[in-house]
């Protein structure tokens, strides 16, 4: 039980180190103090706005994170969570203006519809992977520009609201934006959004998903050994599409917390690119809920406290090596630590062999020798 807590914690320990061993460099060679601007960074990210604006941004992470784990335990990249969350934003913004109902029936269905659209626009890959045996990464890859230009042509012909340079959806009103949780009160952006309740009970279904259900054993035996699966009954196909589904169907609310919290319309202000962020969340985490929240956590902070460095000329680039780095360096210390567990490993079943070798009176046998020079020839004589 401690290894295996020694060991899942070394992973996103090595990567952080790494990380800032890489921007300290950066900073060093660059010609400024690294110890300024981590001191710089640390006083503006405890401030109570930097700790609130660190966890509403860490929500979208968390669940881009989990959206990525998803599909990952299925042995799968599901490189098109970006696209995923566009088209489903765009729906869960029509539906919320639109849909003539009470707070607590509209946002429950506006959450579920952008499931639904997440989930149907990562079908696509799913099924070219069962049926045509197209690498996933490809095809969720073009599913974010065929995304894209989806969205663009319909907040320009369709859903566009206004005239003028006005280029989004209807307002959301009260009726349909997400509440706040907490409300500090001690100035602008002070409010903790809903959207933290919501990130929750996506992190408790997932895993009573994954780790307290057969589909999830089933998950990881189809990823691990896809021969074994299907001579266990296991069909892996099936579980292929679950896994595209169940994880597009989380990168549906991805961009919903700004949606919902922040601009309440779908508009040219959506967050992009935060597929690759929430990775490096899901790998820092090592695909665990709370790991995952620990690691967007830090992203978050690390991206909202590298903003105050260009006030102090210093490099705002800072946030954006760190978040680099970490992804990198995930996969270095995922490779780092399972070594080092195989090693302990095959030592800790040598050392029960010799004891139960020696409760039993004898010897564990000794190795073979190398063969001698002499023993050699003679056999070659």
């Amino acid at each position: 039980m401690i290894r295996r807590v020694v060991v899942t914690l070394a992973g996103p320990v090595v990567s952080v180190l790494l990380a800032l061993l890489v921007t300290t460099l950066f900073l060093t060679f660059g010609g400024y103090s690294a110890s300024s601007a981590y001191e710089t960074m640390w006083n503006y990210g405890i401030e109570p706005a930097s700790l609130v604006s660190t966890v509403n941004n860490a929500v979208p992470l968390y669940l881009a994170g989990v959206a990525a784990a998803f599909a990952l335990r299925m042995g799968l990249f599901n490189i098109g969570v970006d696209g995923q969350y566009r088209v489903a934003a765009l729906a869960g913004a029509v539906v919320a203006a639109q849909l003539p109902l009470p707070l607590y029936l509209r946002l429950p269905i506006t959450l579920l519809v952008c499931c639904l659209v997440g989930a149907l626009w990562a079908l696509v890959p799913a099924l070219l992977k069962v049926y045509r045996g197209v690498s996933e990464v490809i095809t969720s890859i073009l599913m974010n520009a065929i995304a894209t230009t989806v969205v663009a042509i319909l907040l320009a012909h369709v859903f566009r609201d206004g005239g003028g340079q006005n280029t989004g959806t209807a307002i959301i009103d009260e009726s349909g934006a997400m509440p706040v949780l907490i409300d500090l009160g001690i100035g602008n952006r002070t409010s903790v959004s809903g959207f933290l309740v919501v990130a929750i009970v996506v992190g408790i279904l997932f895993y009573l998903l994954q780790y307290r259900t057969v589909f999830g054993f089933t998950l990881q035996v189809a990823a691990r050994s896809p021969e074994a699966a299907e001579s266990a009954g296991i069909k892996v196909n099936r579980r292929i599409i679950w896994a595209m589904l169940g994880s597009g169907a989380i990168a549906g609310l991805i961009g919903m917390p700004h949606v919902l919290g922040v601009a309440f319309r779908f508009d040219g202000t959506l967050p992009t690119d935060l597929m690759f962020t929430g990775l490096a969340a899901a790998l820092l985490g090592r695909s665990h809920p709370i790991g995952m929240a620990f690691g967007a956590l830090v992203l978050a902070f690390v991206e909202r406290s590298s903003q105050v460095l260009g006030l102090v000329h210093l490099p705002t680039e800072v946030g954006s090596v760190f978040m680099a780095v970490i992804l990198l360096s995930s996969a270095v210390g995922y490779w780092l630590t399972e070594r080092a567990d195989q090693r302990i490993a095959l030592m800790n079943a040598l050392r029960k062999r010799r004891r139960s070798a020696g409760a039993a009176g004898g010897t564990p046998p000794a190795p073979p020798a190398p063969p001698s020079a002499t023993t050699g020839m003679e056999a070659a004589r």
